[in-house]
Order: structure tokens, then C-alpha cells, then sequence
């Protein structure tokens, strides 16, 4: 299993580093800030490609908490699939689908307006659907990756 990979950008990068030394000693910094103009919004190779990730805190490929954003066009589906860690998710704009299942089934899914939250058990099978345009944001504890429960879903095997 690959991680989530997403460029920092060096504010944000700068942050994980000094907190990486404070988080190893039960420590955190007194305040890290991030806005939304800091977020360097990305596609890695291993999510749909209408799908983009933005890194607010740590490092999602290292131990450790970390806190990312996704952005998705309305429509866009991301099937079945496990991460490591459990995921706390907070749905920042727009309606969100989500539901545990190995197999991705719209109807059977649970729907989240803007302010809603839901927590994913680590290895947990799961799939969402953005209903309209969506951004959630997502934190674990890493490292993390995706895993997905059919190979022909995996968008690393066609690009």
C-alpha cells in the first residue's frame, strides 16, 4: 500500500517539521496557522483523477496526526477501499455520500450536508459519492495509504 502523497507547501512543510520534534516528545507547537490561500491542492496517482488533496497539517506518509482536505466535482465517485487508520471527516461545503461496503451502492449510502462529521474505522471498507460539488476534511493518525477492494478500481492501474 502506497500513502496519500500531496505537495507541501513550504509554510505548511516548515510546520511539520517543527511539530515533528515537539509530537516525538508528547508535545506540540503553541500555534500552527493555516489559511486556505497556504493549500497547495493536488492529484496523487492514487484517487481518481476529479479528485484533489490538499496537506493542512503533517505528513499523511509518516507517524503521526495529520489533516488533509479533498475537493470533488459533483458526480465523482471514489469506490471501495481501506486505509490503515481511522478517519475522522468533516464535510466543510456542499452534500456528501459515505458508506462502509465493499461494493459502491449510492442508495445504500448515508448522506452528509455541509457541517456534518462521521468517523471510518481503520480498514474499515468504504466508498463516497459527491453529490454536488464537496470538500471534506479529513485528519488520522499516519502513516496512512488506500487499498482498494477491487484491483480494477485502483486509478494507479490506468494512468
Amino acid at each position: 500500500m502506497r500513502p496519500l502523497r500531496s505537495p507541501l507547501a513550504l509554510p505548511l512543510l516548515a510546520a511539520a517539521l517543527l511539530s515533528a520534534g515537539s509530537l516525538a516528545r508528547g508535545e506540540l507547537e503553541p500555534m500552527v496557522n493555516v489559511f486556505p490561500t497556504d493549500l497547495r491542492w493536488a492529484n496523487p496517482a492514487s484517487i481518481p483523477k476529479a479528485i484533489e488533496l490538499a496537506v493542512v497539517y503533517g505528513d499523511p506518509g509518516k507517524p503521526g496526526p495529520y489533516v488533509f482536505r479533498a475537493r470533488m466535482p459533483a458526480g465523482t465517485r471514489l469506490a471501495a477501499h481501506r486505509h490503515p487508520d481511522a478517519r475522522w471527516v468533516t464535510v466543510l461545503e456542499g452534500t456528501y455520500r459515505s458508506a462502509v461496503g465493499e461494493r459502491f451502492d449510492v442508495e445504500a449510502s448515508t448522506e452528509y450536508p455541509r457541517g456534518s462529521f462521521y468517523v471510518t474505522a481503520a480498514n474499515a471498507p468504504h466508498y463516497s459519492y459527491a453529490v454536488t460539488d464537496v470538500i471534506v476534511q479529513e485528519q488520522g493518525v499516519g502513516p496512512t495509504g488506500i487499498a482498494y477492494v477491487h484491483a480494477e478500481d485502483d486509478p494507479r492501474h490506468g494512468r
